[in-house]
């Protein structure tokens, strides 16, 4: 019994190191993981995405909204199917949307929407065609953001340059924008390109 008793301290050192270690490691790999770049636009594999059409504003990461509107949001809102909103051009009106905005210290502007119906192709063909005809605007080449899709670039009334991708993705139809007076159309490409992905993936529950 003595020599057994004896032997148990020696064997606890090396177990103890050992979890010691695996605790460690895991650590380490925690801390070393980076974050996962977003899934570029043009990667989107919108035929297969599922999107409800509820209310999502929560479900969009902090720093995708961030990187959208150059920092920490200066003020956001909502709103909801049936809501009375301030709509630009328009006045007030009810919406029967549901959707979001964001807006940085410079103004910029990031919002995304979806309608709160569901929608078939011939719909959503009719919504890209009155697009065409808003004035300012003219449509542009654009990645597969739903089918079928659109992309837009617009001047604003207050001088912004505003880019739009909207697509219908099964039977939503979602529409995300940035606009700011601060970038150039490339710059602005690209900012919007990663803002709408990261809006369609936040939603996407095909995951």
């Amino acid at each position: 019994m003595l020599h057994s008793s004896a032997r148990r301290p020696i064997l606890a050192v090396p177990m103890a190191l050992l979890a010691l270690a695996l605790v460690t490691g895991c650590s380490e790999d925690a801390k070393s993981t980076p974050d996962p770049a977003p899934t570029p636009i043009a990667s989107l594999n919108t035929v297969e995405m599922e999107l409800p059409r509820i209310e999502f504003c929560q479900l969009i990461p902090d720093g995708a909204v961030e990187d959208a509107v150059g920092g920490k949001p200066a003020s956001d809102s909502s709103y909801g199917n049936g809501d009375v909103v301030e709509m630009a051009g328009v006045g007030k009106d009810v919406v029967h949307e549901i959707g979001c905005a964001w807006t940085g210290d410079d103004g910029t502007a990031a919002r995304a929407w979806v309608f709160a119906r569901p929608v078939n192709t011939a719909f959503a063909r009719s919504v890209i065609a009155s697009g065409e005809k808003t004035k300012g605007c003219r449509t542009i080449a654009g990645p597969p953001y739903g089918k079928p899709a659109t992309t837009q670039v617009c001047r604003t009334a207050d001088g912004k340059q505003r880019l739009r991708h909207a697509g219908l993705f099964g039977q939503t139809w979602l529409t995300c924008e940035l606009a700011t007076a601060k970038a150039e159309e490339t710059e602005l490409r690209d900012r919007t390109d990663t803002w709408c992905s990261e809006v369609a993936n936040a939603l996407n529950t095909a995951r």
